[in-house]
């Protein structure tokens, strides 16, 4: 995994900082190119116990990137963090036009000054497409999606099994095996009850 060191003093007071570099990629980039930050205040070590990181930035084309999954506090006391991009970060070539990492405590927040990353074209692979990504709202998207998926499985399911109940029924009635009114009505209550407690369940579960 390709890295690079960076030093940021949280007080964003020019003097304070250390010579910055700017964090390069390509286009196509993403889950392999990570940064160690080390966090300081006014020169000193800033405790970063109980604090989450996030980066947040505006790409070259306009689209914007929250992602609060890709940093881990390494070292909470000494102020260090590693932080792993994610690919859509490296999807639009150029300099950002905004970067900088948060640092968070429940509605607290507090940030590092401007980071540089400067992003090279990719002439080879075609197809990378660049979006405002915001890791929250994927995750999000991602579990009504998988919700979503489990109740039309579940629904499926049902639906097979109720169908299989039909053709037994069916059967019975095609091979003159004696079926009165009474039992066939008991069959379709049955299989009504069972679907109506299969969708219930499903909706319980959003």
């Amino acid at each position: 995994m390709a890295n690079q060191d960076l030093v940021y003093d949280i007080t964003k007071v020019p003097d304070l900082q250390v010579e910055q570099q700017a964090i390069y990629g390509r286009v196509g980039d993403g889950g392999l190119k990570a940064v160690t930050v080390k966090v300081l205040s006014n020169r000193y070590d800033y405790d970063l116990t109980g604090l989450s990181v996030r980066f947040e930035g505006v790409k070259p084309d306009g689209t914007h990137i929250i992602d609060a999954n890709g940093g881990t506090v390494l070292d909470p006391q000494a102020g260090v963090f590693r932080y792993v991009f994610p690919a859509q970060t490296f999807t639009a070539k150029g300099v950002y036009n905004q970067a900088f990492f948060k640092i968070m405590r429940g509605d607290q927040t507090d940030s590092t000054i401007e980071v540089r990353v400067e992003v090279a074209p990719n002439r080879v692979e075609f197809g990378i497409n660049s979006v405002s990504y915001l890791s929250e709202y994927q995750e999000l998207i991602n579990k009504i999606t998988d919700k979503e998926e489990a109740f039309e499985e579940g629904l499926v399911k049902r639906a097979k099994d109720l169908s299989d109940r039909m053709d037994t029924l069916q059967s019975r009635l095609d091979a003159n095996d004696f079926v009165n009114r009474v039992e066939y009505g008991e069959h379709l209550e049955d299989m009504k009850k069972h679907a109506l407690l299969d969708v219930g369940s499903y909706k319980e579960t959003d």
